[in-house]
């Protein structure tokens, strides 16, 4: 698997840098043994990038563009009796930008934000039966009738188009040897699309954005630390995957609810949590 990186430094406070790299998942077999074996995928990565440091390193604005091509997308869902299928879905493009900036406007006061923007999506039709020539026309190996389950130019599932966050921090002094620090974070994720396929998705249902808000506050002396904090502060329930136990058009409609009472199942991030952590070095 090849790797390359190009950096150039231009001076003590910025460099531009270059990155290409490849990583791949081994084809398999199907658990359900009328279906064909899925083929191996692969995704080159091409990255062009920077780092700054201004105002006396105070100041700092790093950031990246990047290009992902995905090729023969292993995907998984459920089939008949309830058994994962994988299939590959053709070849996708993934294009985006990400930053982040850091700010030391007084002495221990940091500010911080980052965020990412990508645009992830098919560049080949999606058939049911996979073959060289994209063509969701052409019967599959043994003959059966293909199917066109996704077109070209269709979003890519579980992915969110944006994503943000920022975070204050601030440190002081409490006497010899003690500091401590009060700090804030908030984290924005875009919505992702459910499913791939387009006569899914509506079943499935798309997966809402959310803003999720972080506080602690903390004392450190010698050694020791201890840290009073809270996550998930408006206890919002940010979904992250949707899924069913049986094939989707059996246990599903948009309702999430069935003839069959089955319902999908949401998992959400981490509710509210408040705790206390100590600890020590040594």
């Amino acid at each position: 698997l090849p790797k390359v990186n190009l950096t150039y430094k231009i001076n003590d406070d910025a460099l531009v840098y270059f990155t290409f790299s490849r990583g791949f998942r081994p084809g398999g077999v199907n658990r359900r043994g009328t279906l064909p074996p899925y083929a191996a995928d692969k995704l080159d990565n091409f990255e062009f990038g920077w780092k700054t440091s201004w105002a006396d390193n105070r100041l700092r604005f790093n950031g990246a563009i990047f290009q992902e091509n995905w090729s023969n997308i292993q995907l998984s869902f459920l089939g008949l009796n309830g058994l994962s299928e994988v299939r590959n879905a053709g070849d996708a493009r993934i294009r985006g930008v990400e930053f982040d900036f850091n700010w030391l406007p007084i002495d221990g006061l940091t500010l911080s934000a980052g965020g990412s923007y990508s645009d992830a999506k098919l560049i080949t039709p999606f058939c049911k039966i996979a073959n060289a020539a994209f063509d969701c026309s052409l019967p599959g190996s043994d003959g059966t009738a293909n199917a066109l389950l996704a077109p070209s130019g269709s979003r890519l599932p579980k992915t969110p188009q944006f994503k943000a966050n920022g975070i204050a921090r601030y440190e002081f002094g409490l006497g010899e040897g003690t500091t401590a620090h009060i700090q804030g974070v908030v984290v924005y994720e875009g919505n992702k699309i459910g499913d791939l396929r387009t006569a899914i998705r509506p079943i499935v249902g798309d997966l809402a954005a959310y803003t999720t808000a972080d506080f602690s506050i903390g004392v450190k002396h010698g050694n020791w630390t201890a840290e009073l904090f809270a996550t998930n502060i408006f206890d919002v329930n940010g979904q992250i995957a949707r899924g069913v136990q049986c094939g989707e058009t059996v246990c599903g409609d948009p309702d999430g609810l069935t003839q069959s009472g089955g319902i999908f199942y949401t998992n959400v991030i981490r509710p509210r949590t408040i705790g206390l952590k100590v600890g020590t070095k040594f």
